[in-house]
């Protein structure tokens, strides 16, 4: 994944999160057809149990993102797990014929030759994956690859922003810092002591939050309460962000 310090890229995504935030559809509706070479896309909310489909800009990235639920496999599932992207250029090839037995031949009889799957993500902590996919064999360009990794971002910022919006979508986004603001005084003062305890900036501690509120399906206020009241430590978690709190920590 390209660095998350990378300048021009954050400025690309807070571009992004100001055109379409908090609308995940228009993001990828007006998004994708810029992507070349890409026929269409899809993304899927995950945890390690579960998986919904967020978003299909077609029949055919429908039926890509039902195929992987329904066999338990392909590369949605693979970039998931792994963290890392997925580019299957060619679902004929025998590599891929190995790797999804099911959903390779599948996919091309639904109408997609390739899939490139990306991983939603902030720090260590996982929420989904968008999928990509060309009608024909072939890989993305360089310029291609960087774009859909800007879409990826932008997807992630939107989707873990709606577990902390409460009605004034439009003000939150208005500037293109609306991944970053602080609405509530206890998620501000949770900001701070996850800071703290992770060593990390404030910009970054405020992402796990969130993200982690998104993986554990509960409200960013609620998750914000438990930090205030040492119920929960972030240094505590595992490394992707959504593990139990240690016995230790519990009240």
């Amino acid at each position: 994944m390209i660095d998350v310090d990378d300048t021009e890229h954050r400025g690309r995504v807070r571009q992004l999160m100001a055109m379409y935030g908090p609308d995940v559809d228009g993001l990828c509706d007006a998004y994708l057809p810029a992507l070349a070479g890409v026929g269409g896309g899809g993304v899927t909310v995950m945890t390690p149990d579960t998986s919904e489909v967020r978003y299909a800009s077609d029949a055919v990235s429908a039926r890509v993102e039902q195929l992987q639920f329904l066999l338990g496999e392909g590369p949605c599932r693979d970039a998931y797990a792994g963290t890392m992207p997925v580019l299957a250029e060619d679902l004929r090839a025998a590599v891929w014929q190995r790797q999804w037995p099911a959903f390779a031949p599948a996919a091309v009889l639904a109408g997609a030759r390739a899939v490139f799957a990306l991983p939603l993500r902030v720090d260590g902590a996982r929420i989904g994956v968008l999928d990509l996919y060309r009608d024909t064999a072939g890989g993305l360009t360089e310029q291609t690859m960087t774009d859909a990794l800007i879409m990826a971002d932008a997807v992630t910022e939107l989707l873990l922003a709606e577990t902390m919006t409460d009605g004034d979508d439009e003000a939150l986004f208005a500037d293109g810092r609306g991944e970053y603001l602080l609405p509530r005084a206890a998620v501000h003062q949770a900001t701070g002591m996850v800071s703290v305890q992770l060593g990390v900036s404030v910009e970054d501690a405020l992402a796990r939050l969130r993200a982690h509120a998104y993986a554990t399906g509960r409200e960013l206020d609620d998750v914000a309460a438990d930090v205030l009241a040492r119920r929960l430590r972030f240094n505590d978690l595992d490394d992707e962000g959504t593990g139990q709190v240690s016995s230790g920590e519990r009240s």
